[in-house]
């Protein structure tokens, strides 16, 4: 009697090997989010309770003048935007975290050396962009502004026209001082060399000029020269970190 030939086994499909690991990455990525999610919504409940103390230190360079609140919900909205976005600014470095472990089976040892201490150093200049935004920038700017006009008009502003003031200008002094580590990054990679920064120095002041001149709220010239001046000196220190970058490359 001759024995029945085995079972073929179903045809191999390649998109088979693909998409389970798809949706390995996938549910991952859902669960990492999640988490992030939910470490920033404990922070932002965390910092309703500093939310007051907050405000106070933002509307600090404004001394004598008075703020209003135009309709009945803006001073609890207010109140509630500033604890969601304080929130977000203790979740950050949770979230890059999450971010920087999902992908970072796909990156070489020096790709992952350069975002472990990237990340950290990058929220360390963001957080010194809004110290200097708010212990320097507005307290300069401030007696400026309110000296147009001064004869003319009584200085009295809204608390969530002065907040927007005040977080646009946090926004781009952080993005700013982001700028030695952008430099020293993009020579690290070899996509420039100092000679090169050097060479485009005059050129990147003028762009730096107008940048600024797009980005503050106002147009008086001493917050332009307040925001322009620190991106010049960030710069000149992006391309000094340059040079130690294109030596560890060699």
């Amino acid at each position: 009697m001759t024995a029945l030939p085995p079972p073929e086994a179903p045809p191999h499909s390649v998109s088979d090997d693909v998409a389970m690991p798809l949706l390995a990455h996938i549910r991952e990525l859902r669960q990492r989010l999640l988490r992030a999610a939910l470490f920033w919504l404990l922070a932002t409940l965390i910092a309703v309770v500093a939310s007051e103390w907050i405000i106070l230190w933002l509307v600090r360079p404004l001394q004598d003048i008075e703020l209003v609140a135009l309709s009945p919900t803006e001073a609890p909205v207010m109140y509630f935007q500033v604890a969601l976005v304080a929130g977000l600014a203790v979740a950050l470095p949770y979230i890059l975290y999450q971010i920087y472990a999902f992908i970072r089976p796909g990156l070489r040892p020096e790709e992952r050396k350069i975002f472990v201490w990237g990340i950290p150093l990058a929220l360390l200049l963001f957080l010194a962009g809004a110290l200097f935004t708010v212990e320097v920038l507005v307290g300069l700017s401030m007696p400026v502004l309110l000296s147009f006009l001064g004869d003319v008009v009584r200085p009295i502003y809204s608390l969530e026209n002065y907040l927007h003031f005040v977080s646009t200008l946090l926004v781009w002094m952080g993005l700013i001082f982001q700028t030695p580590l952008v430099v020293y990054a993009v020579a690290r990679i070899g996509w420039v060399t100092p000679a090169q920064l050097s060479k485009a120095r005059r050129p990147v002041w003028f762009l730096a000029a107008l940048a600024a001149a797009v980005v503050t709220p106002t147009t008086d010239p001493i917050t332009m020269l307040l925001v322009t001046a620190p991106f010049v000196v960030l710069y000149e220190i992006g391309v000094l970190l340059a040079r130690v970058a294109t030596r560890q490359r060699n």
